[in-house]
Formats: structure tokens, sequence, C-alpha cells
């Protein structure tokens, strides 16, 4: 939360910065205003709020679905509400264990709002060393809870947010049903009975596959299997590409959830570490994911669940960064899994 000793480091830090000033004067009001619907809904409700607080990060999110869940076993009375940013409200909304969504600006509005103490529980899932990116104000956690430079050397990311939390590890799979409005919404994108996903970009660079590898990849999987493929994300890698393998272009055009039903739809999920792979495990449908070294972590393991154990998608680690890894490799992992469920045939089923 936030204390004494965080805001003078802010001023100190930004008292020659005029934006980080100009962000911590309009942080005030947006955070009163906030607790103030807390206590609102406090006061209607007639029940003790539990606030799980992440605020950042789809993949993140995706994988702390579980405590959402546990939360709603462990507190029934309990109105159970998320804290997050406008971007996630609608994936958030749609979680099971999840009655409202609190949004919020920044990390230093969600830290205010905790430091009035609105809320009866508050499980916060930020790793220790998060700061807010304008006003560089650092959250206050025990010491003992994990930071960003060894998260993964405690276990997978739902392992690392139930200790952020300090809450027991829950051995559970994120689980995501997009709602009915979002498969109508994605009805009308027509797309084909059978089909591929492909994500190929992340936001860090270094955990994304050369352009190259994709295009190289991408042919060798419609030669063999003759199935369309369809690219999400922000930007496209691989579709649009003069000489490369014909690529259905859906990147740019989806919200979260409709990504979450367009992957649901698919035969196979076949991408690198990032937010769409979470959801891909959290919809149930099989993947390969393609993970190299990151920072100082060398085989780490992200996944809870199906993506963990291996019965529903194979983890491809690289011999070093994942840019290192080879085409064969990937492809290999795509055929053990895709020839137990899809004949090879040189015929497409259908273009994307």
């Amino acid at each position: 939360m936030l204390t004494s000793a965080n805001l003078r480091l802010a001023y100190w830090k930004n008292r020659r910065d005029v934006r980080g000033l100009i962000h911590l004067l309009a942080v005030a009001p947006r955070a009163a205003a906030s607790a103030g619907r807390l206590w609102m809904t406090r006061y209607r409700s007639r029940r003790p709020v539990l606030v799980i607080a992440l605020i950042e990060h789809i993949g993140d999110i995706v994988a702390a679905e579980p405590i959402a869940r546990f939360a709603r076993l462990r507190h029934p009375s309990h109105r159970v509400i998320w804290v997050t940013r406008h971007a996630n409200r609608e994936l958030v909304a749609s979680f099971s264990g999840v009655d409202q969504v609190l949004v919020v600006r920044c990390l230093t509005e969600w830290m205010l709002v905790w430091s009035w103490g609105v809320a009866d529980i508050v499980w916060d899932l930020h790793l220790r060393s998060r700061i807010c990116e304008t006003c560089h104000i650092p959250l206050a956690k025990d010491p003992t809870a994990p930071d960003d430079t060894r998260y993964f050397m405690f276990g997978n990311l739902l392992d690392v947010e139930c200790l952020c939390a300090g809450l027991p590890k829950l051995a559970d799979s994120p689980r995501f049903a997009p709602p009915t409005d979002v498969r109508l919404r994605v009805d009308h994108l027509n797309l084909p009975g059978r089909f591929f996903v492909i994500h190929c970009e992340s936001s860090d660079p270094k955990k994304d596959w050369p352009a190259d590898h994709w295009n190289d990849l991408i042919a060798r999987v419609r030669e063999r299997y003759g199935i369309a493929v369809a690219e999400i994300g922000s930007r496209p890698k691989v579709a649009g590409r003069e000489g490369g393998p014909a690529v259905r272009n859906l990147c740019g055009t989806l919200s979260v959830v409709e990504s979450a039903e367009v992957i649901r739809r698919a035969a196979l999920f076949i991408g690198i570490d990032s937010g769409p792979a979470h959801l891909a495990n959290a919809v149930g449908t099989q993947g390969v994911i393609l993970v190299g070294d990151y920072r100082a972590f060398r085989h780490y393991m992200p996944y809870s669940g199906g993506y963990q154990t291996g019965e529903l998608a194979d983890i491809v680690y690289a011999p070093g960064v994942v840019a290192q890894l080879p085409v064969a490799a990937a492809f290999a992992a795509i055929q053990a899994r895709l020839d137990r469920i899809l004949p090879p045939t040189a015929a497409p089923l259908r273009d994307a």
C-alpha cells in the first residue's frame, strides 16, 4: 500500500518533473472517488468486501483467475471486487468468481485506495518491486514477497501471485468462458471450421521468434495439414507479408475476450510466452508454446493446469533466447500433437 515513506520518496523523485507532479495531483481525487465507490458498494450490498488487485498484463491476470474462485469459496459472504485498468475490465468481469470490477488508472491510485482501508480483505497480487510508471511511487509490501528479479524461482505465475497476496499455492488452472455476446460477435468473422491460431509478438521483444522462422513454420504446417491459419495480436508479423504463406490477419481487430473466443474455436494455438497463450490455457485449446531464456530465468514455467502438465500443451524450450529455437524443433512438437487429432493432407480445408 501507500506509506508516508513512499510519498516522501515520490516527492524527491518528482520535484523537478512537472509531469510526475501533475500526475500525483490528479491521482488523489480519482482515488477518493474510487474509494467512495467501494464504500457505497459495501454499504448498499450490506456485505463485507474482498478486493483482489492486479491492474496490468493480460497474461498475469488470466493466470490469476483461480484466485477469484478461491475467494468465492473461502469467503462466500463477501462481495469479490477486482481492481484493474479499463483495458482489462471486460476480461475480468467475465471471471466467474468476480462480482464487480473497480477501474483505476494507475498503481498509485490503487495504493491510495488501499491505504484508506475501505475494503475488509485485500489480496494484492503485484510483485513487491512494482512502481507507478509515471510518478515512480513503489508499492510497499512484505519484503519477503517475490520481486521482479526472481519471481519465477517461486513457481509458475499463479504460484507467485498467491505468494504476493499471502495465500497458499493453488493447484488449479485458469478457466474462462467467453460470454454469449462475445461469441455472437466472433460468429460474424466467418472463421473456418478448422484452423490454427498463431500469436507472434509479445510486449517484450526478448520473447519473440523471428518472422522468417514463423513463415517457414506456417508453410510446413499448411503443407502437411492443409488447414487455415489466423494471426492475432496487436499487429501482424506473418499475415500479409509478400511471398509468405496465406494467413488471415485478425491483428488489431479483436478485443481480449474476442481473442479468447477465436482461440477457443481453434484446433491449435501456436505462440510465444504472452497473454494469448494464457488465454489458450484458460479456454482449453491445445497449444505449442515457444519459450527461451528470459532475464535470469532458464527453463521457466509460466503456466498452471494443462499447459504446465503437458496434457493441453507442449512447451518447446530454446537452447538460449527464443530466437535461437530451430524451426524443426517447433514443427516436431506441432506434428506430435496434431497427428493424434488431424490427418495429414495436401489439400487445404479452407483458406483463412
